[in-house]
Protein backbone atom coordinates (compact mmCIF):
# COMPACT_ATOMS: atom_id res chain seq x y z
CA UNK A 1 0.00 0.00 0.00
CA UNK A 2 1.44 2.65 -1.11
CA UNK A 3 -0.22 6.83 0.32
CA UNK A 4 -0.28 8.94 -2.79
CA UNK A 5 -1.19 12.04 -0.61
CA UNK A 6 -2.90 13.29 2.28
CA UNK A 7 -4.62 16.15 3.33
CA UNK A 8 -7.46 17.64 5.76
CA UNK A 9 -9.92 14.74 6.38
CA UNK A 10 -8.56 13.24 2.89
CA UNK A 11 -6.34 10.37 2.41
CA UNK A 12 -5.60 9.03 -1.23
CA UNK A 13 -4.16 5.04 -1.03
CA UNK A 14 -2.51 2.96 -4.30
CA UNK A 15 -3.21 -0.56 -2.76
CA UNK A 16 -1.13 -3.16 -4.77
CA UNK A 17 -4.56 -5.22 -5.78
CA UNK A 18 -6.52 -2.31 -6.98
CA UNK A 19 -6.32 -0.70 -10.29
CA UNK A 20 -7.28 2.95 -9.62
CA UNK A 21 -6.75 4.79 -6.08
CA UNK A 22 -8.72 4.57 -3.06
CA UNK A 23 -10.09 7.81 -2.07
CA UNK A 24 -10.92 7.61 2.06
CA UNK A 25 -12.39 10.04 4.45
CA UNK A 26 -12.05 10.32 8.18
CA UNK A 27 -14.36 12.14 9.99
CA UNK A 28 -14.09 15.53 11.32
CA UNK A 29 -12.76 15.89 15.36
CA UNK A 30 -16.35 17.78 16.16
CA UNK A 31 -16.67 18.59 19.89
CA UNK A 32 -19.86 17.63 21.73
CA UNK A 33 -21.28 21.38 21.22
CA UNK A 34 -20.12 21.38 17.43
CA UNK A 35 -21.91 17.78 17.19
CA UNK A 36 -25.01 19.20 19.04
CA UNK A 37 -25.04 22.11 16.41
CA UNK A 38 -24.93 19.49 13.75
CA UNK A 39 -28.12 17.52 15.01
CA UNK A 40 -29.65 20.75 15.53
CA UNK A 41 -29.16 21.63 11.90
CA UNK A 42 -32.39 20.74 10.37
CA UNK A 43 -34.41 24.32 12.06
CA UNK A 44 -31.69 26.70 10.92
CA UNK A 45 -32.06 24.86 7.12
CA UNK A 46 -36.28 25.59 7.73
CA UNK A 47 -35.01 29.39 8.86
CA UNK A 48 -32.96 30.31 5.68
CA UNK A 49 -34.82 31.63 2.52
CA UNK A 50 -34.10 30.16 -0.56
CA UNK A 51 -35.80 32.60 -2.54
CA UNK A 52 -33.79 34.87 -1.56
CA UNK A 53 -30.75 32.94 -1.89
CA UNK A 54 -31.70 32.37 -5.71
CA UNK A 55 -32.31 36.01 -6.93
CA UNK A 56 -28.39 36.59 -6.18
CA UNK A 57 -27.15 36.70 -9.69
CA UNK A 58 -23.41 35.80 -8.67
CA UNK A 59 -22.89 31.80 -7.48
CA UNK A 60 -20.36 33.41 -4.90
CA UNK A 61 -22.84 35.89 -3.67
CA UNK A 62 -25.17 33.02 -2.71
CA UNK A 63 -22.35 30.99 -0.54
CA UNK A 64 -22.01 33.95 0.80
CA UNK A 65 -25.46 34.87 2.10
CA UNK A 66 -25.80 31.26 3.41
CA UNK A 67 -22.54 31.55 4.76
CA UNK A 68 -23.24 34.71 6.50
CA UNK A 69 -26.24 33.67 8.16
CA UNK A 70 -25.04 30.50 9.47
CA UNK A 71 -22.37 32.18 10.93
CA UNK A 72 -24.03 34.62 12.99
CA UNK A 73 -26.38 31.55 14.41
CA UNK A 74 -23.66 29.50 15.07
CA UNK A 75 -21.91 29.83 18.43
CA UNK A 76 -17.73 30.41 18.24
CA UNK A 77 -15.79 27.57 18.07
CA UNK A 78 -13.28 25.32 17.53
CA UNK A 79 -14.08 23.99 14.22
CA UNK A 80 -16.50 27.08 13.40
CA UNK A 81 -15.91 26.96 9.79
CA UNK A 82 -15.70 23.38 9.23
CA UNK A 83 -19.46 23.06 10.98
CA UNK A 84 -20.60 26.42 8.84
CA UNK A 85 -19.56 24.20 5.85
CA UNK A 86 -21.21 21.14 6.74
CA UNK A 87 -24.44 22.83 7.50
CA UNK A 88 -23.97 24.87 4.22
CA UNK A 89 -23.97 21.69 2.34
CA UNK A 90 -26.72 20.31 3.92
CA UNK A 91 -28.42 23.70 2.97
CA UNK A 92 -27.50 23.26 -0.70
CA UNK A 93 -28.77 20.04 -0.40
CA UNK A 94 -26.05 17.58 -0.34
CA UNK A 95 -26.57 15.41 2.63
CA UNK A 96 -24.00 12.75 3.02
CA UNK A 97 -21.84 13.56 0.42
CA UNK A 98 -21.13 17.04 1.82
CA UNK A 99 -17.43 15.79 2.81
CA UNK A 100 -17.14 15.06 -1.28
CA UNK A 101 -18.19 18.52 -2.21
CA UNK A 102 -15.92 20.43 0.45
CA UNK A 103 -12.90 19.34 -1.62
CA UNK A 104 -11.62 21.72 -3.49
CA UNK A 105 -9.82 19.08 -5.90
CA UNK A 106 -12.88 17.02 -6.96
CA UNK A 107 -14.25 17.57 -10.34
CA UNK A 108 -16.92 14.90 -10.54
CA UNK A 109 -18.88 12.92 -7.41
CA UNK A 110 -20.55 9.62 -8.41
CA UNK A 111 -23.05 8.16 -6.86
CA UNK A 112 -23.70 4.55 -8.99
CA UNK A 113 -26.76 3.01 -6.17
CA UNK A 114 -27.01 0.88 -3.51
CA UNK A 115 -23.89 -1.03 -1.94
CA UNK A 116 -21.12 0.30 -4.32
CA UNK A 117 -18.73 2.85 -3.15
CA UNK A 118 -19.25 6.31 -4.35
CA UNK A 119 -16.66 6.88 -6.96
CA UNK A 120 -15.08 10.65 -7.57
CA UNK A 121 -12.63 11.99 -10.20
CA UNK A 122 -9.75 13.50 -8.62
CA UNK A 123 -7.95 16.57 -10.36
CA UNK A 124 -4.38 14.84 -9.71
CA UNK A 125 -5.32 11.02 -9.32
CA UNK A 126 -8.50 11.02 -11.92
CA UNK A 127 -11.18 8.32 -11.30
CA UNK A 128 -10.96 7.15 -7.36
CA UNK A 129 -12.78 4.89 -5.34
CA UNK A 130 -14.01 6.49 -2.51
CA UNK A 131 -14.73 4.41 1.14
CA UNK A 132 -18.56 6.59 1.33
CA UNK A 133 -21.20 3.80 0.92
CA UNK A 134 -25.26 4.05 0.69
CA UNK A 135 -26.44 0.90 2.28
CA UNK A 136 -30.06 1.85 2.03
CA UNK A 137 -31.69 3.93 -0.93
CA UNK A 138 -33.66 5.85 1.26
CA UNK A 139 -30.25 7.80 2.01
CA UNK A 140 -29.98 8.19 -1.61
CA UNK A 141 -33.19 9.47 -1.76
CA UNK A 142 -33.02 11.71 0.57
CA UNK A 143 -30.54 13.65 -1.04
CA UNK A 144 -32.55 13.24 -3.80
CA UNK A 145 -35.61 15.05 -2.40
CA UNK A 146 -33.78 17.56 -1.06
CA UNK A 147 -32.02 18.35 -4.34
CA UNK A 148 -35.20 18.25 -6.31
CA UNK A 149 -37.16 20.39 -3.18
CA UNK A 150 -34.79 23.05 -2.91
CA UNK A 151 -34.65 23.32 -7.09
CA UNK A 152 -38.34 23.28 -8.09
CA UNK A 153 -37.73 19.99 -9.47
CA UNK A 154 -40.37 17.05 -10.43
CA UNK A 155 -38.91 13.57 -9.43
CA UNK A 156 -39.11 11.37 -12.23
CA UNK A 157 -36.99 9.18 -14.01
CA UNK A 158 -34.18 11.68 -15.44
CA UNK A 159 -33.78 14.52 -13.37
CA UNK A 160 -31.27 17.70 -14.55
CA UNK A 161 -30.49 20.18 -12.33
CA UNK A 162 -27.95 22.95 -11.92
CA UNK A 163 -27.53 23.99 -8.04
CA UNK A 164 -27.89 27.25 -5.86
CA UNK A 165 -23.61 27.00 -5.90
CA UNK A 166 -23.44 26.50 -9.37
CA UNK A 167 -22.92 22.44 -9.78
CA UNK A 168 -24.54 20.62 -12.41
CA UNK A 169 -26.66 17.62 -11.27
CA UNK A 170 -27.59 14.73 -13.08
CA UNK A 171 -29.89 12.06 -11.52
CA UNK A 172 -31.51 9.14 -12.94
CA UNK A 173 -33.92 6.58 -11.44
CA UNK A 174 -35.69 3.61 -10.90
CA UNK A 175 -36.71 1.43 -13.66
CA UNK A 176 -33.90 3.49 -15.65
CA UNK A 177 -31.15 2.90 -12.84
CA UNK A 178 -31.39 -1.01 -12.45
CA UNK A 179 -29.10 -0.60 -9.22
CA UNK A 180 -30.81 2.29 -7.61
CA UNK A 181 -31.09 6.07 -7.81
CA UNK A 182 -27.95 7.26 -9.32
CA UNK A 183 -26.20 11.02 -9.50
CA UNK A 184 -23.88 12.49 -11.17
CA UNK A 185 -22.48 15.77 -9.87
CA UNK A 186 -20.37 18.19 -11.44
CA UNK A 187 -19.09 20.34 -9.36
CA UNK A 188 -18.37 24.39 -9.76
CA UNK A 189 -14.46 25.20 -9.80
CA UNK A 190 -13.20 26.50 -7.05
CA UNK A 191 -10.42 27.79 -8.95
CA UNK A 192 -10.11 29.62 -12.04
CA UNK A 193 -7.13 28.78 -14.14
CA UNK A 194 -5.14 31.00 -15.91
CA UNK A 195 -3.16 30.69 -19.46
CA UNK A 196 -0.35 31.11 -17.68
CA UNK A 197 -1.37 28.07 -15.39
CA UNK A 198 -2.43 26.10 -18.68
CA UNK A 199 0.80 26.90 -19.97
CA UNK A 200 2.82 25.57 -16.50
CA UNK A 201 0.16 22.15 -16.78
CA UNK A 202 1.23 21.69 -20.37
CA UNK A 203 -2.28 22.05 -22.14
CA UNK A 204 -0.61 24.49 -24.67
CA UNK A 205 2.69 26.06 -24.78
CA UNK A 206 4.09 29.43 -24.71
CA UNK A 207 3.88 30.17 -28.49
CA UNK A 208 0.57 28.66 -28.89
CA UNK A 209 -0.61 30.88 -26.21
CA UNK A 210 0.84 34.16 -27.59
CA UNK A 211 -1.21 33.17 -31.27
CA UNK A 212 -4.21 32.60 -29.13
CA UNK A 213 -3.96 35.88 -27.17
CA UNK A 214 -3.38 37.93 -30.35
CA UNK A 215 -6.60 36.12 -31.58
CA UNK A 216 -8.73 36.81 -28.95
CA UNK A 217 -8.12 40.45 -28.42
CA UNK A 218 -7.03 41.14 -32.49
CA UNK A 219 -4.69 43.63 -31.68
CA UNK A 220 -7.61 45.78 -30.06
CA UNK A 221 -9.13 46.12 -33.58
CA UNK A 222 -10.27 42.35 -35.07
CA UNK A 223 -10.93 39.59 -32.73
CA UNK A 224 -11.44 36.47 -34.06
CA UNK A 225 -14.28 34.28 -33.79
CA UNK A 226 -12.72 31.14 -32.45
CA UNK A 227 -14.59 27.64 -30.91
CA UNK A 228 -12.50 25.29 -28.19
CA UNK A 229 -13.54 22.07 -29.21
CA UNK A 230 -13.42 18.59 -27.63
CA UNK A 231 -15.09 15.82 -25.33
CA UNK A 232 -16.61 16.14 -22.09
CA UNK A 233 -14.36 17.17 -19.07
CA UNK A 234 -11.64 17.57 -21.41
CA UNK A 235 -11.73 21.48 -19.76
CA UNK A 236 -12.99 23.32 -22.96
CA UNK A 237 -14.77 25.73 -20.85
CA UNK A 238 -11.40 26.33 -18.75
CA UNK A 239 -8.88 26.88 -21.63
CA UNK A 240 -12.13 29.60 -23.44
CA UNK A 241 -12.49 31.29 -19.59
CA UNK A 242 -8.54 31.45 -19.56
CA UNK A 243 -8.25 32.74 -22.95
CA UNK A 244 -10.97 35.33 -23.04
CA UNK A 245 -9.52 36.45 -19.74
CA UNK A 246 -6.69 38.05 -21.79
CA UNK A 247 -9.21 40.00 -23.91
CA UNK A 248 -9.02 44.35 -23.70
CA UNK A 249 -9.86 45.65 -20.27
CA UNK A 250 -12.02 48.13 -22.20
CA UNK A 251 -14.44 45.16 -23.69
CA UNK A 252 -18.17 44.23 -23.08
CA UNK A 253 -18.23 40.74 -22.96
CA UNK A 254 -21.78 38.97 -22.86
CA UNK A 255 -21.33 34.94 -21.80
CA UNK A 256 -24.50 32.87 -22.10
CA UNK A 257 -25.02 29.25 -21.02
CA UNK A 258 -27.44 27.47 -19.80
CA UNK A 259 -26.32 26.25 -16.73
CA UNK A 260 -23.21 28.99 -15.65
CA UNK A 261 -19.56 28.41 -15.74
CA UNK A 262 -17.73 31.09 -17.32
CA UNK A 263 -16.10 33.13 -14.60
CA UNK A 264 -14.57 36.28 -15.58
CA UNK A 265 -13.95 38.13 -12.40
CA UNK A 266 -12.40 41.33 -12.64
CA UNK A 267 -14.21 41.68 -16.00
CA UNK A 268 -16.27 44.94 -15.33
CA UNK A 269 -17.89 45.13 -18.34
CA UNK A 270 -19.26 41.44 -17.85
CA UNK A 271 -22.62 40.61 -19.00
CA UNK A 272 -23.64 37.01 -17.84
CA UNK A 273 -27.31 35.79 -19.03
CA UNK A 274 -28.29 32.29 -18.23
CA UNK A 275 -31.54 30.78 -19.40
CA UNK A 276 -34.57 31.19 -17.51
CA UNK A 277 -38.38 29.62 -18.52
CA UNK A 278 -39.35 31.02 -22.37
CA UNK A 279 -35.49 32.21 -22.78
CA UNK A 280 -33.80 29.62 -24.11
CA UNK A 281 -30.13 29.92 -25.63
CA UNK A 282 -31.21 30.95 -29.13
CA UNK A 283 -33.54 33.79 -27.80
CA UNK A 284 -30.68 34.90 -25.50
CA UNK A 285 -28.12 35.22 -28.28
CA UNK A 286 -30.79 37.53 -30.52
CA UNK A 287 -31.37 39.56 -27.34
CA UNK A 288 -27.67 40.22 -26.84
CA UNK A 289 -27.26 41.90 -30.35
CA UNK A 290 -29.40 44.65 -29.03
CA UNK A 291 -26.67 44.87 -26.35
CA UNK A 292 -24.22 46.07 -27.49
CA UNK A 293 -21.54 43.51 -27.24
CA UNK A 294 -17.79 43.25 -28.26
CA UNK A 295 -17.95 39.55 -27.91
CA UNK A 296 -21.08 36.83 -27.75
CA UNK A 297 -19.83 33.81 -25.89
CA UNK A 298 -21.80 30.39 -25.66
CA UNK A 299 -20.53 28.22 -22.78
CA UNK A 300 -21.71 25.25 -24.72
CA UNK A 301 -23.29 25.42 -28.52
CA UNK A 302 -25.78 22.20 -28.85
CA UNK A 303 -28.72 23.17 -30.44
CA UNK A 304 -30.42 26.57 -32.86
CA UNK A 305 -28.38 29.30 -31.22
CA UNK A 306 -25.33 28.02 -33.31
CA UNK A 307 -27.29 29.43 -36.38
CA UNK A 308 -27.97 32.58 -34.30
CA UNK A 309 -24.18 32.71 -33.56
CA UNK A 310 -23.12 32.86 -36.71
CA UNK A 311 -25.11 34.84 -38.30
CA UNK A 312 -24.15 37.52 -35.57
CA UNK A 313 -20.29 36.52 -36.99
CA UNK A 314 -21.73 37.16 -40.31
CA UNK A 315 -22.54 40.65 -39.74
CA UNK A 316 -19.56 41.60 -38.03
CA UNK A 317 -20.16 40.68 -34.19
CA UNK A 318 -17.31 38.09 -32.23
CA UNK A 319 -18.09 34.88 -31.12
CA UNK A 320 -16.53 32.45 -29.01
CA UNK A 321 -17.69 29.15 -28.00
CA UNK A 322 -17.18 25.39 -27.03
CA UNK A 323 -18.31 22.32 -28.85
CA UNK A 324 -18.19 18.92 -28.41
CA UNK A 325 -16.09 17.29 -31.00
CA UNK A 326 -12.54 15.56 -31.64
CA UNK A 327 -11.52 17.06 -34.27
CA UNK A 328 -11.85 20.52 -36.33
CA UNK A 329 -13.25 18.66 -39.48
CA UNK A 330 -15.57 17.09 -37.19
CA UNK A 331 -16.33 20.36 -35.51
CA UNK A 332 -17.73 21.57 -39.40
CA UNK A 333 -19.93 18.73 -39.47
CA UNK A 334 -21.27 19.14 -36.39
CA UNK A 335 -22.23 22.78 -36.88
CA UNK A 336 -23.69 21.55 -40.49
CA UNK A 337 -26.33 19.14 -39.04
CA UNK A 338 -28.89 18.58 -36.70
CA UNK A 339 -29.99 20.19 -35.06
CA UNK A 340 -27.49 23.11 -35.49
CA UNK A 341 -27.71 23.40 -39.06
CA UNK A 342 -25.62 26.23 -39.60
CA UNK A 343 -25.42 27.25 -43.25
CA UNK A 344 -21.95 26.35 -44.53
CA UNK A 345 -21.18 29.60 -46.12
CA UNK A 346 -21.49 31.61 -42.72
CA UNK A 347 -19.57 29.00 -40.89
CA UNK A 348 -16.52 30.32 -42.89
CA UNK A 349 -17.14 33.04 -40.48
CA UNK A 350 -14.58 31.46 -38.13
CA UNK A 351 -11.00 32.06 -37.81
CA UNK A 352 -10.03 29.41 -35.76
CA UNK A 353 -10.76 26.42 -34.08
CA UNK A 354 -8.93 24.86 -31.06
CA UNK A 355 -9.54 21.00 -29.89
CA UNK A 356 -8.39 20.11 -26.59
CA UNK A 357 -8.51 16.34 -25.04
CA UNK A 358 -8.05 14.70 -21.78
CA UNK A 359 -5.65 11.66 -21.75
CA UNK A 360 -4.25 9.32 -18.91
CA UNK A 361 -0.96 9.21 -18.28
CA UNK A 362 0.77 6.99 -15.35
CA UNK A 363 -2.68 6.90 -13.96
CA UNK A 364 -3.23 10.33 -13.97
CA UNK A 365 -5.20 12.56 -16.13
CA UNK A 366 -3.73 15.20 -18.55
CA UNK A 367 -5.67 17.68 -20.82
CA UNK A 368 -3.98 18.82 -23.97
CA UNK A 369 -5.00 20.78 -26.65
CA UNK A 370 -4.00 18.16 -29.58
CA UNK A 371 -4.97 20.65 -32.51
CA UNK A 372 -5.50 23.98 -33.82
CA UNK A 373 -6.98 24.80 -37.41
CA UNK A 374 -7.80 27.81 -39.04
CA UNK A 375 -10.45 27.98 -41.50
CA UNK A 376 -9.48 29.46 -44.78
CA UNK A 377 -12.78 30.09 -46.58
CA UNK A 378 -14.85 27.88 -48.88
CA UNK A 379 -13.82 25.91 -51.78
CA UNK A 380 -17.61 24.80 -53.61
CA UNK A 381 -19.61 23.24 -50.65
CA UNK A 382 -16.15 22.37 -48.35
CA UNK A 383 -15.29 24.59 -45.84
CA UNK A 384 -11.56 24.34 -46.04
CA UNK A 385 -9.57 23.90 -43.03
CA UNK A 386 -5.63 23.86 -42.28
CA UNK A 387 -3.72 22.61 -39.52
CA UNK A 388 -1.17 25.06 -37.76
CA UNK A 389 -0.31 23.21 -34.15
CA UNK A 390 -0.44 19.77 -33.46
CA UNK A 391 0.08 17.78 -30.10
CA UNK A 392 3.36 15.42 -30.71
CA UNK A 393 1.95 12.87 -28.20
CA UNK A 394 6.03 11.36 -27.54
CA UNK A 395 7.48 14.56 -26.78
CA UNK A 396 4.53 15.53 -25.40
CA UNK A 397 4.31 19.48 -26.67
CA UNK A 398 1.83 21.26 -28.56
CA UNK A 399 4.07 22.26 -31.39
CA UNK A 400 3.85 24.59 -35.04
CA UNK A 401 3.12 22.13 -38.29
CA UNK A 402 5.76 22.96 -40.11
CA UNK A 403 4.42 21.07 -42.83
CA UNK A 404 2.20 23.58 -43.62
CA UNK A 405 2.61 26.87 -45.38
CA UNK A 406 2.42 29.88 -43.16
CA UNK A 407 0.10 31.06 -40.81
CA UNK A 408 -3.31 32.45 -43.14
CA UNK A 409 -4.85 34.00 -40.04
CA UNK A 410 -2.24 36.16 -39.60
CA UNK A 411 -2.18 37.31 -42.94
CA UNK A 412 -5.38 37.74 -42.78
CA UNK A 413 -5.40 39.81 -39.48
CA UNK A 414 -2.83 42.39 -41.06
CA UNK A 415 -5.27 42.78 -43.62
CA UNK A 416 -8.06 43.44 -41.92
CA UNK A 417 -6.48 45.88 -39.86
CA UNK A 418 -4.47 47.44 -42.26
CA UNK A 419 -1.02 46.29 -40.62
CA UNK A 420 2.11 45.14 -42.42
CA UNK A 421 2.53 41.38 -41.60
CA UNK A 422 5.95 42.09 -39.83
CA UNK A 423 4.31 44.42 -37.93
CA UNK A 424 1.50 41.20 -36.45
CA UNK A 425 4.63 38.74 -36.21
CA UNK A 426 6.34 41.50 -33.55
CA UNK A 427 3.32 41.91 -32.08
CA UNK A 428 2.71 38.00 -31.42
CA UNK A 429 6.43 38.13 -29.82
CA UNK A 430 6.04 40.74 -28.12
CA UNK A 431 2.91 38.82 -26.07
CA UNK A 432 4.96 35.46 -25.86
CA UNK A 433 7.73 37.82 -23.82
CA UNK A 434 4.76 38.84 -21.95
CA UNK A 435 3.85 35.49 -20.89
CA UNK A 436 7.60 34.08 -20.33
CA UNK A 437 8.05 36.82 -18.00
CA UNK A 438 4.56 35.65 -16.55
CA UNK A 439 6.14 32.25 -16.46
CA UNK A 440 9.57 33.56 -14.79
CA UNK A 441 8.75 35.08 -11.95
CA UNK A 442 5.43 33.11 -11.29
CA UNK A 443 3.34 35.33 -11.95
CA UNK A 444 0.24 32.41 -12.13
CA UNK A 445 -2.59 33.06 -10.03
CA UNK A 446 -6.11 34.86 -11.33
CA UNK A 447 -6.10 38.33 -10.23
CA UNK A 448 -2.21 38.78 -10.72
CA UNK A 449 -2.44 38.06 -14.51
CA UNK A 450 -5.21 39.76 -14.55
CA UNK A 451 -3.70 43.22 -13.11
CA UNK A 452 -0.23 42.14 -15.77
CA UNK A 453 -2.96 41.84 -18.77
CA UNK A 454 -4.61 45.13 -18.00
CA UNK A 455 -1.05 46.99 -17.61
CA UNK A 456 0.26 45.42 -20.71
CA UNK A 457 -2.85 47.14 -22.46
CA UNK A 458 -2.23 50.22 -20.36
CA UNK A 459 1.28 50.66 -21.20
CA UNK A 460 1.49 48.93 -24.73
CA UNK A 461 2.88 52.12 -26.53
CA UNK A 462 5.65 51.69 -24.21
CA UNK A 463 6.55 47.86 -23.96
CA UNK A 464 9.82 48.50 -21.62
CA UNK A 465 7.68 50.11 -18.86
CA UNK A 466 5.19 47.50 -19.35
CA UNK A 467 7.37 44.79 -18.43
CA UNK A 468 8.69 46.61 -15.98
CA UNK A 469 5.20 47.19 -14.21
CA UNK A 470 4.22 43.78 -14.85
CA UNK A 471 7.67 42.38 -13.09
CA UNK A 472 6.84 44.56 -10.44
Amino acid sequence: MEILEQYDNVRIIKRDEQVIPAYELTDYSFTDTEKSVLDHADKLLTEIELDAIRKQPEVGARKEVIKDYLDAKIPKTKNKDQLIRSIMNRVLGYGELSPLVDDINLEEIMVNGVNIPVFVFHRKYGMCMTNVLFTDKTDIFRIINRLCWIHNKELKPIIDLATIDGSRANITLDPISIHGPAITLRKQKGHLFTVVELIELGTMDVNLAALLWLAVDGMRLCPANLLVCGSIGSGKTTTLNALTMLSPPEERIITIEETPEMRLDGKENWIPLTCYGEYDMDSLVRNTLRMRPDKIIIGEIRGKEAIALFNAMNVGHKGLGTLHSSSSREAIYRLQSQPMNVPTRIIANLDLIVIQNIFHYHGRPIRRITEVSEVGGMEGDTVLLGSIYEWDPMRDKVAKDDTVAPTTFLDKLAIKIRAKKKDIVAELDRRRMVLNTLLEHKIHNHDDVLRAINTFYREEQDFDNAIMGIKQ
